[in-house]
């Protein structure tokens, strides 16, 4: 169900939009979005695209919602990794990369174990 959304000359895939909003329906999304749909359409071109994502100002609420982005993108991928490995494994990296740069960390980064000796 992989239907095609132009937008602004621009084609998106429906899927990948709906996921990056968190919604059954694709209406309006933000430029942000589009961006992230972009980089996940190519991976490969992410390295074009970082200039338009470190110059991204968004505000606090689009923060926490283009984080929600990444991460979705981010559990998606675990989610389907059997599927096709390659692909997966690069959207992930798509994600992680924005969210590192935009961020400075990782919200679902592995966590060291803490030792009971650290505790005390």
């Amino acid at each position: 169900m992989n239907d095609i959304i132009t937008i602004n000359g621009e084609k998106y895939s429906a899927d990948d939009l709906r996921l990056l909003m968190g919604a059954d329906e694709v209406r309006e999304p933000k430029g942000y979005v589009l961006l992230v749909a972009r980089a996940l359409r190519n991976p490969m071109r992410l390295p074009w695209l970082l200039k338009e994502i470190c110059a991204l100002c968004l505000k606090e609420e689009d923060q926490r919602d283009m984080r929600l982005t990444l991460i979705r993108v981010q559990v998606d991928a675990e989610l389907r990794m059997n599927q096709d490995i390659q692909r997966y494994q690069q959207r992930r990296y798509v994600a992680q990369v924005i969210e590192i740069l935009l961020f400075n960390e990782l919200m679902l980064a592995p966590r060291e174990a803490v030792e009971e000796a650290d505790i005390e």
